[in-house]
């Protein structure tokens, strides 16, 4: 009796399976842990490369902005980057990167095919390479064979893995302004992103595009008269806002995604007070209210709203932009008519864009990929 149940015991007696099975994982944790260091190792290294890559692409882009800076309007119609320029704009991305390192490698190198000037479309979000008025700048990093070299393994060369390819890509652009300061609105209409489409649609460029500001409600007067946040939005407040601005009056700041109080229909019965905010805006040339030095004509900045067609707006609307256009005739009876030219290349110096692909650039740029 005591025999067999020495037996029985003896049987389950699990102990030296399981010295077997720990036997058999330890390697198999030792290798997911050796893995664990070398995957933590290139993480850290592309988080360098993509850092050495929205520095140079923030570099290269911020330069092309420089650029724009110094050129008028009616030469930047039909800008296209030259050699010379190109390869400034691109040595200026490269010494960024000689600067730092990644992965223990310093001064790191760009090849010449990783920096590509091209335009960012904010809507589709995509880059097209492009030395035909280029807005955006896109970069690729490497630590590869050819170019600063692989990244050596620590461990994973026990399962023929010595080496690993890496890179990172990061695309810098000029972007719309999304904000401007209080008493940069002074003239009380905005223009509707639906001009913006059909310019760029037809023919690819809205600089220096003619719009009427007055009479509005189709595509050549593609805008709308608002009483910036005051309700009623009616032709009464309308010619309060006008006689305020005439005065002097301070509008708030804004940004892109603030609601403005439009009108809709026509304004006649305020034409006149119309024309007189123009007669006083266009003398200024303070470069502040008006933004020119002609006693012909005024230039400032007008919203963009959120609307697809022409129609005449009403009600509240958001801002997608900003545009700044120059108003250069108003035209009393019996046409009544305001014509405005829409100055949208105009490269505002020293402001920052995370605005949309509307009106007036920022020379300061930001990462959009």
């Amino acid at each position: 009796m005591r025999k067999r149940l020495q037996l029985m015991l003896g049987l389950s007696d699990e102990r030296g399976t399981t010295v077997i099975i720990v036997g058999i994982m330890i390697p198999v944790f030792i290798g997911l842990a050796s893995l664990a260091v070398d995957v933590g190792y290139c993480m850290a290294t592309r988080n360098e490369l993509q850092n050495i890559a929205d520095g140079a692409a923030l570099a290269a882009t911020g330069q092309l902005g420089v650029n724009y800076e110094s050129i008028s309007t009616d030469d930047l119609i039909n800008y296209d980057v030259s050699g010379d320029e190109e390869t400034f704009i691109k040595g200026v991305a490269k010494d960024v990167a000689s600067k730092n390192q990644a992965g223990g490698v310093g001064n790191i190198i760009i090849n010449d095919n990783d920096i590509e000037i091209g335009k960012w479309d904010t809507d589709s979000r995509t880059f097209t390479p492009t030395l035909e008025l280029p807005n955006a700048v896109r970069v690729i990093t490497r630590r590869e064979a050819g170019i600063n070299g692989p990244l050596n393994t620590f461990f994973a060369g026990v399962f023929g893995q010595n080496d690993v390819g890496i890179n990172a890509t990061a695309t810098a652009a000029l972007t719309g302004i999304d904000q401007i300061a209080p008493c940069e609105l002074f003239w009380p209409v905005g223009i509707s992103a639906a001009w913006f489409d059909y310019w760029n649609e037809t023919t690819g460029n809205w600089c220096d595009q003619n719009i009427r500001m007055y009479p509005t409600g189709d595509i050549e007067g593609c805008a709308g008269w608002h009483t910036f946040e005051s309700w009623p939005s009616n032709a009464s407040k309308l010619a309060q806002i006008l006689q305020d601005k005439i005065n002097g009056g301070c509008s708030d700041g804004y940004e892109t995604g603030d609601p403005l109080v439009y009108t809709g229909g026509t304004v006649a019965s305020v034409f006149d007070d119309m024309k007189a905010l123009w007669e006083w805006g266009r003398m200024l040339n303070d470069g502040e209210i008006d933004l020119d030095t002609d006693d012909a004509t005024w230039t400032t900045i007008v919203v963009i709203y959120g609307l697809d067609d022409c129609s005449n707006p009403s009600g509240e609307i958001p801002i997608v932009g900003f545009a700044t256009i120059q108003i250069n005739q108003v035209l009393e009876m019996p046409d009544k008519i305001i014509n405005a030219t829409v100055k949208c290349l105009d490269f505002e110096e020293g402001r920052g864009g995370g605005g949309g692909a509307y009106g007036t650039m920022g020379t300061i740029p930001g990462l959009v990929q």
